[in-house]
């Protein structure tokens, strides 16, 4: 019972569950990074030009909405064209071993040879992976390209999780604006975003295994460095 016990838990620990994880992680804090600074930026900025509540609102509204409009779209090309050039390349390995098979074989060859095969061995694997032209196309994206068909996000998925999750990043620094007027309202959207930003970076360290205190720092000075850029920039806009 023990064992059978802990193949169900194998079962569940297995690469794929690390892989998309680890993508679904990092598009979360792709747009939740990018949604903070931003809307940091550009509501201290507004903030630091005008003192009316309704204009730093509708500038936040405003790059919210079309920052996460954009950041989606953009996550969702850059998932879409990496499935298309995956099955480019895959067509041309079809291609190229129907047309120059021992050429091929030959490479399939060469690339476990490096890996320590030899003989007998070696021989036998080349002619398993060359006895199936899907196996042998997908072992050669995998060991020349390094690319495998379960390591893409699915478009539709990346763009939604990116998009979102700049949303509520851009919706922390401009909350305070809605509650309460400015010029308070810059030093609570200050403190609540700084927070926030720290924890974000401690968070990344969850898919990139950096101290989590360092990475939590870097990542709310950044912010706060952003903020204080586009701040200055506009009490300078409004004393003229």
């Amino acid at each position: 019972m023990g064992l059978s016990l802990r193949g169900r838990q194998y079962e569940h620990h297995t690469e794929k569950v690390h892989i998309g994880a680890g993508r679904s992680l990092r598009d979360v804090m792709l747009g939740l990074n990018d949604g903070l600074v931003a809307a940091f930026a550009v509501t201290s900025g507004v903030a630091g030009a005008f003192t009316a509540a309704n204009v730093v609102v509708m500038a936040g509204l405003a790059e919210m909405l079309g920052g996460a409009v954009s950041m989606g779209l953009a996550a969702f090309i850059s998932a879409r064209s990496q499935i298309e050039f995956y099955q480019s390349e895959i067509e041309r390995e079809r291609y190229e071993i129907r047309r120059w098979p021992e050429r091929e074989r030959d490479e399939v060859r060469a690339i476990y040879r490096q890996k320590g095969f030899s003989g007998r061995l070696l021989d036998q694997i080349v002619e398993h992976i060359s006895a199936d032209p899907e196996r042998w196309a997908a072992v050669m994206m995998r060991e020349e390209l390094g690319f495998t068909d379960e390591s893409f996000e699915p478009p539709l998925r990346s763009g939604l999780v990116v998009g979102l999750s700049y949303l509520a990043g851009a919706a922390v620094p401009l909350i305070s604006y809605l509650i309460i007027d400015p010029p308070s309202a810059i030093i609570f959207s200050a403190i609540s975003t700084a927070l926030v930003l720290f924890g974000v970076g401690a968070g990344k360290t969850l898919i990139t295994a950096r101290s989590w205190w360092r990475s939590g720092l870097e990542t709310m000075f950044i912010g706060i460095a952003a903020a204080a850029v586009t701040y200055i920039a506009g009490t300078i806009f409004r004393s003229r």
